[in-house]
């Protein structure tokens, strides 16, 4: 009887510790909008901010008891591009699309209801946008064009019943998106990076 009782105990000491881990990690969706701009590395080009949209599926892991974890997105980010040629006093915008991975590093703090988190970690980001879309964009002064960008994500925010989560991001770009041939100058080239705000929701099941 004794062994019985020994072996019960551990069958439910393990179970208890599978069912920690299944709760360790859960998924949810998460939608949001963002505010993007250009930044250039010479003053003949400008852009102002633009909004748009994002949404896709999240994934949060979370260490029991430290208040620490991780959590990862695929999202499908629709970006307002706006393009400012300030030598031909020429102003086009366009809508691009991007993939987006991005995978945060975050702490969190706070009662069972409401938690206070903040989270850090790179970012993927791939142009789905067609060719004829950028050159429409940015005319003949583009000279290249990267699909595959990364940038470092900066935010926080609060969940509410480990649930529902609310936050802002801000994503510092790393790699430049491309360069452009200042007009009238040639071989005279000014790279860009675009940067980004974003404001999320995000719910868990």
């Amino acid at each position: 009887m004794k062994k019985l009782l020994l072996s019960l105990f551990a069958v439910l000491m393990a179970a208890n510790v599978s069912a920690q881990d299944v709760k360790a990690i859960t998924w949810g969706v998460e939608a949001g909008m963002n505010f993007n701009s250009l930044s250039f590395s010479k003053t003949d080009f400008e852009s102002d901010n633009r909004l748009g949209f994002f949404v896709g599926g999240k994934a949060k892991f979370k260490v029991p008891l430290l208040g620490f974890g991780a959590d990862a997105a695929v999202l499908y980010n629709l970006n307002g591009a706006e393009f400012h040629d300030i030598l031909n006093k020429e102003v086009r915008s366009k809508n691009l699309s991007y993939l987006e991975i991005p995978v945060n590093f975050r702490y969190s703090f706070g009662i069972k209801a409401i938690a206070i988190y903040v989270a850090t970690g790179p970012q993927f980001n791939y142009c789905l946008s067609s060719s004829s879309t950028l050159d429409a964009l940015y005319g003949d002064n583009l000279e290249n064009f990267s699909r595959s960008t990364w940038g470092w994500n900066v935010g926080g925010g609060v969940e509410l019943f480990r649930r529902l989560q609310v936050g802002v991001t801000y994503t510092i770009p790393i790699s430049d998106n491309g360069k452009l041939e200042i007009a009238d100058a040639a071989n005279i080239f000014t790279n860009f990076k675009q940067k980004t705000v974003k404001v999320r929701l995000a719910y868990f099941f």
